[in-house]
């Protein structure tokens, strides 16, 4: 088992393809629904995932500024890690889009299990053995994710409460 470096630009570069598949599951669903409240919800999400796009992409530009970080990570770590972000946390594939997302909620339910994921993602990077200035940065992501799990709950309420459909 080899050990690597794995660095602060690789860690917000996993960041911002989290936010793009995001942006993509959101506005995908909204194109695929002729009702205007549900199209109008999902595309303030996918608007949501754009502002924490812009957000990592800004962390990234300043690591510039402040020097690259790295930390050794041994090679079963880095897998595991690659694999939740590219995987599980808004995957790439589309193949099951229309059988998985039939309803409003289902895709609100599956962006909250996306956003839970990534808090995961988050904190398994956190136990790495950063410097606290990129701990503070991997704790900021992690309360921007919080908030973004909150607000979907609350969504979820509002879906059924109003009875929006899909």
């Amino acid at each position: 088992m080899g050990i690597q470096n794995y660095s602060y630009e690789d860690v917000v570069e996993y960041a911002v393809l989290i936010e793009q598949r995001g942006i993509k599951l959101y506005t995908r669903a909204a194109e695929g629904t002729k009702n205007e409240p549900a199209r109008n919800i999902l595309l303030h999400l996918a608007e949501q995932e754009r502002k924490h796009e812009e957000y990592f992409l800004k962390l990234k530009e300043n690591v510039h500024t402040g020097g690259s970080r790295k930390v050794d990570v041994e090679d079963e770590t880095i897998g595991y890690l690659s694999a939740l972000a590219k995987s599980e946390i808004f995957p790439d594939s589309e193949d099951s889009f229309q059988e998985r997302f039939k309803t409003l909620k289902d895709v609100v339910d599956f962006g909250k299990q996306a956003e839970k994921d990534s808090i995961l993602f988050y904190n398994e990077l956190i136990t790495l053995g950063w410097d606290e200035r990129t701990k503070d940065i991997l704790r900021a992501i992690i309360r921007e994710e919080k908030k973004h799990l909150v607000q979907l709950a609350e969504l979820n309420e509002l879906i059924a409460e109003r009875d929006i459909y899909y």
